[in-house]
């Protein structure tokens, strides 16, 4: 009984330890988009990239099925979220991807840049305004007629007890819990204005199909709930002209 009861506790500890960090890196944004100055007021919410892992083994082709339905309910309490907050946000569907080649090819290349962008990103360096996801998310921002366009990743994992301490506190092994990022990319530069993250850790153990849609829940709401509202009376105008911009798509796509 002694032994259960100081694993027990190792393993509140280190999700003890994991809350405090979440805290502590909740969302980083650059000051143009804190003052208003690039906050948009329309969003494209592209699909959400989720990931499960479990370690009770499961066919790789129903954690799939999983993820997808976990990135869809995400996507849908994101989007709910920030239109509370005053936000157009427009949620690009997987189908209508799928039936638009133009849409796919600037999906793919968008998402290849950001990941390309976060793979060197530090949050605490996003002030400095060094991080670029390039034209491609510019043109895809332009095709789609918004402001920004929001990336989002969520990962939701499942381990057992011993396995949970062990990665929690020594690395090397995977942490129970959900945890979720969105970014906000300027649809003008291609710049990260925003980036913000969102963990719900829990104790080890299976988790209910219903639990796990509760941790998806709470993860969005976490991610979100310092995103500042929309304002357009702050947001700085366009200095370049509707022509520059077409004729510099143009010779992107002519490229």
């Amino acid at each position: 009984m002694s032994s259960r009861n100081n694993t027990i506790r190792v393993a509140a500890a280190a999700v003890a330890a994991l809350a405090w960090s979440a805290q502590a890196w909740a969302g980083h944004v650059t000051d143009e988009f804190e003052n208003g100055e690039t906050r948009p007021l329309s969003i494209a919410l592209l699909p959400v990239e989720a990931t499960v892992v479990k370690a009770k083994a499961v066919d790789t082709e129903t954690l799939v099925q999983e993820g997808i339905e976990y990135g869809a309910v995400y996507a849908e309490l994101a989007s709910d979220i920030m239109t509370g907050k005053g936000y157009t946000v427009r949620v690009i569907e997987p189908d209508r991807i799928n039936a638009d080649p133009r849409l796919q090819e600037y999906v793919v290349d968008a998402n290849r840049r950001y990941d390309e962008m976060v793979s060197r990103l530090r949050p605490r360096r996003i002030k400095r305004r060094i991080y670029n996801a390039g034209d491609e998310v510019r043109l895809l921002a332009d095709y789609l007629g918004v402001d920004a366009i929001a990336f989002s990743r969520l990962n939701v994992t499942v381990t057992p007890m011993g396995g949970a301490i062990v990665g929690a506190l020594f690395g090397g092994g995977s942490s129970p819990g959900t945890s979720s990022t969105l970014s906000i990319v300027d649809g003008r530069s291609g710049d990260l204005e925003a980036h913000y993250l969102g963990i719900r850790p829990v104790m080890p153990g299976e988790k209910s199909e219903e639990q796990v849609l509760e941790q998806v829940a709470d993860v969005a709401r976490r991610a979100l709930g310092s995103l500042p509202t929309a304002d357009p009376s702050k947001r700085q105008a366009s200095t370049a002209s509707e022509e520059d911009v077409l004729n510099e798509l143009e010779s992107l796509l002519d490229q």
